[in-house]
């Protein structure tokens, strides 16, 4: 008799752990996500604005366009400053995201630094990084376009050019969930 109360206990207390488990799962993925989530976010393109074609300086001095990267079906631009702690800490995730963007296919990334040239940036990067750096000193870019308030900013834009997400702060670029999210545009 004694038994099956003990056991009935049993049961339920392994389908309380089960249960558990499977919320605390649930729950980690749901803040994985947030931690990637868009501070805006446009998902019909019909709401999202477009920007304008500009050109900006890069590392070598040479002139950049945004039109000369027309073949990208997305592009993600990072805005920061050598002066943000955030964008600092920030740029490994950046570098790393670089180099594994040829898994999802035609997106680039471009990043607009507020700085000079890149002599004030070089320190930020690894020997031989190729990630793209643009130069905005006079901002007209990044809040004469864009409307940057603050550092770092990455935008995610489509084919046609339009800001589809915004992200505001450092995040974990190089990350699996941010893959996924980037994949909802393609």
């Amino acid at each position: 008799m004694l038994m099956l109360p003990v056991a009935l206990v049993g049961v339920l207390l392994s389908i309380g752990f089960k249960n558990a488990v499977v919320d605390g799962l649930e729950h980690k993925g749901r803040v994985d996500m947030a931690v990637v989530a868009p501070d805006y976010e446009a998902r019909d393109s019909g709401e999202a604005r477009a920007i304008a074609d500009f050109t900006l300086k890069d590392r070598t001095g040479a002139a950049v366009s945004l039109s000369a990267f027309a073949a990208a079906d997305l592009l993600l631009i990072n805005i920061w400053s050598s002066t943000c702690p955030a964008c600092k800490e920030e740029v490994p995730s950046l570098v790393e995201l670089d180099r594994r963007l040829p898994q999802l296919g035609k997106v680039v990334l471009l990043t607009i630094a507020t700085d000079s040239g890149w002599e004030d940036v070089q320190s930020f990067f690894p020997q031989g990084t190729d990630l793209r750096v643009l130069f905005d000193p006079q901002e007209q870019v990044t809040k004469g376009i864009f409307g940057t308030q603050k550092f770092p900013e990455t935008f995610v834009l489509d084919k046609q050019r339009r800001i589809r997400a915004r992200f505001d702060g450092r995040r974990p670029w190089h990350s699996r969930e941010m893959f996924d999210y980037l994949r909802l545009f393609l």
